[in-house]
């Protein structure tokens, strides 16, 4: 079971690569030198990545505000999509992406996120909802930690079939976890877990 000193800390900085490989290398796999390098693990942490980002940034109630924004920085796509764009230096994390047509409407379509960038087909910018924390409160060394031995958990179970470990891996990552959730109700106890963003104040202000 998890004994907090016998777990290395990791750095504070978000990176997903950087989680992923140290995800690896605990669990004596091989880094990831490129990104999209075709590798069972890399493709096993890349799908699992956004829904485990997204669950806990939810159960956990963290502190963040969801904002809209349009992405018009465009570069060559990866991961089989032709066009990526640039995030918002801020955002931690994309929760939806959506396309506007000329007539003003929103419709949905294939995308995917790599920590800077979303990639989709579609030559003409994007919009997203990202999250966003007002201070650097959520990507602290122990909910990097958590997120990164779930991701253990995720090599265990689906490249080395050690259910067992990865079943005990999980419980290990959750204690880490809830201890990064009460650090950061301690740190926001006189402030609400969600604030609404511009558009939704707008919107109150409005209706």
């Amino acid at each position: 079971m998890y004994r907090g000193p016998d777990i290395p800390r990791m750095a504070t900085q978000f990176s997903m690569i950087g989680i992923m490989n140290a995800a690896l290398l605990a669990q004596g796999q091989q880094e990831i030198t490129t990104e999209n390098d075709g590798s069972l693990e890399f493709r096993t942490m890349f799908r699992n990545w956004p829904s485990i980002v997204e669950a806990e940034l939810e159960d956990g109630k963290y502190f963040f505000t969801k904002q809209q924004s349009q992405l018009v920085t465009r570069s060559d796509g990866k991961f089989g999509f032709s066009d990526a764009y640039l995030v918002p230096s801020e955002a931690i994390h994309v929760r939806n992406l959506w396309l506007v047509d000329v007539t003003g409407e929103r419709y949905q379509t294939d995308w995917i996120q790599d920590g800077s960038y979303v990639h989709l087909n579609n030559a003409d910018g994007c919009w997203v909802e990202w999250v966003n924390v007002p201070d650097i409160d959520i990507w602290t060394a122990t909910f990097v930690l958590g997120i990164k031995m779930k991701m253990e958990a995720l090599i265990l179970r689906s490249v080395k079939e050690e259910y067992a470990e990865a079943s005990d891996m999980d419980s290990d990552a959750d204690m880490v976890l809830q201890r990064a959730r009460t650090n950061s109700s301690k740190a926001r106890s006189t402030r609400p877990a969600y604030q609404k963003g511009p558009i939704s104040r707008a919107r109150s202000r409005n209706g």
